[in-house]
């Protein structure tokens, strides 16, 4: 009997057990359910789709196909045709990628097997290397394996699990744009925010909620600053005390500001600085938060406001998978 699969695709950047480990957590699975053939980690299920569906857009993850697993009686042949049928159809293109360890047959053997196999069953079927309409993904290891047409791309990047690194967000574009860039570059991620509105909290709560359903939650930690007025001096203050990189999405007006902030706070740094505004637009878009005013840390990041200094009290909300009014139920109790 065919045993249905998720095939996850890894992006190449970081590590692979982080992306088994992330993925595992996110399915709620048995690692038993999951192994592992060259660069695809296969997600034994019986509903492949949903498996996709919550793995989409998880950072390390290059690509996801659903299709069978084969072994022994059940040929990788056998278990192409199957897929073409549902597919693939007469006037489509279609590409094989695969991946083979411990066999005879090469990957390009396979390609060209699984090709001649394709258009000899689906009249019209035509292959196309550089834009096929269907795509089907083969990782075979010794005698069994898996097969899969691709239904998505995923968001690349690198696993989360590295190193915690702190992000200053203020809940507009650039801070929740560095946010997803810092997430996709493998960070265990630290959001920050001085609270100053309502408004403003419940976007960086969307954003912390929008995230937890990306990467792995565990590694996704929201610190909100309470006190007295003056948002900017609190976070001067927090910068003093704190330890590790902290990130922050704004652009200064003047350059020289770059040089005097790196002096004062040498945790602090400025990636985005040179990114242009409809590049930062285009990754807060995918976020999916909607759009906010212009201002918060990104405005009002000067030297003098942040040197002002301010007393301020943290409130913690993390590890978990969090809708946005959860967030802030939680932030909002009596310490």
């Amino acid at each position: 009997m065919l045993k249905p699969v998720a095939m996850v695709g890894w992006s190449g950047a970081g590590k692979f057990e982080d992306l088994e480990r992330t993925a595992v957590r996110k399915l709620r699975a048995r690692r038993k359910n999951a192994d592992r053939i060259g660069d695809a980690l296969l997600v034994t299920t019986d509903d492949p789709v949903s498996v996709a569906s919550r793995l989409a857009l998880l950072p390390g993850v290059a690509w996801i196909s659903v299709g069978y697993r084969f072994s022994g009686t059940q040929s990788y042949l056998e278990t192409l045709e199957l897929l073409a049928k549902r597919y693939l159809s007469k006037g489509k293109t279609f590409k094989i990628a695969a991946q083979v360890a411990g066999s005879k047959h090469t990957a390009g053997d396979t390609i060209l097997e699984g090709n001649s196999s394709l258009l000899s069953s689906i009249p019209g079927a035509r292959v196309d290397e550089r834009r096929p309409q269907v795509k089907f993904r083969v990782s075979i290891q010794g005698g069994s394996g898996a097969c899969g047409a691709e239904i998505r791309a995923g968001p690349g990047g690198a696993p989360t699990g590295g190193e915690w690194v702190s992000c200053l967000v203020s809940g507009g574009e650039r801070s929740s744009a560095l946010a997803w860039m810092t997430a996709l570059s493998g960070f265990s991620l630290r959001l920050v925010h001085a609270r100053s509105d309502e408004v403003a909290l419940r976007h960086v709560a969307k954003l912390y909620s929008e995230l937890s359903f990306r990467m792995d939650a565990g590694c996704l930690e929201l610190v909100v600053l309470e006190g007295e007025k003056n948002p900017m001096g609190r976070i001067g203050k927090w910068l003093g005390d704190a330890k590790g990189a902290t990130f922050a999405g704004t652009r200064p007006e003047r350059p020289a500001a770059l040089v005097e902030l790196a002096k004062r706070f040498p945790n602090l740094v400025l990636p985005l600085i040179l990114v242009q505004d409809d590049v930062i637009k285009a990754h807060y878009a995918s976020l999916g938060v909607g759009r906010t005013a212009k201002g918060g840390e990104g405005s009002g990041m000067t030297l003098k406001a942040l040197e002002a200094g301010s007393p301020y009290t943290e409130k913690r909300f993390g590890g978990i998978q969090a809708d946005s009014n959860t967030v802030i139920d939680t932030l909002k109790r009596p310490s």
